[in-house]
């Protein structure tokens, strides 16, 4: 009887663990947010590293560049934001690209006619 509520209340137990919903992600960094990380002397490398964490994607014009520049903005961690939104285009594609394939086809190169006549 003690073993039998036992075992049911360890089922119960990991069965709740496996149901809970996973932490939301942190939200995206705005422009203000990158240049305040900056005038409080944040180094680049862990200003990369929390636009990579939070999956940001900067999609800058010319003149968000320039304001950038002159707020104090490195020319290296303005081209890893301009990069940001390259990187998504490109992870879009490749998610595109592999819904597109068709996982049947096996290229065995030229075929000119049934296997068993190749030579």
């Amino acid at each position: 009887m003690k073993w039998g509520l036992l075992s049911i209340m360890g089922i119960l137990l990991l069965a709740g663990c496996a149901t809970t919903p996973p932490p939301p992600p942190p939200p995206p960094l705005t422009q203000v947010d990158v240049i305040s990380m900056v005038k409080s002397a944040w180094p680049d490398e862990d200003i990369m590293r929390r636009i990579d964490a939070t999956r940001t994607v900067f999609r800058l014009s010319s003149d968000d560049v320039i304001r950038l520049r002159n707020q104090g903005l490195s020319d290296r961690l303005v081209t890893f934001m301009l990069d940001t939104y390259t990187r998504a285009a490109m992870a879009a594609q490749r998610r595109q690209d592999s819904y597109y394939y068709d996982p049947y086809f096996v290229n065995y190169g030229f075929y000119y006619g049934p296997a068993w006549r190749r030579w």
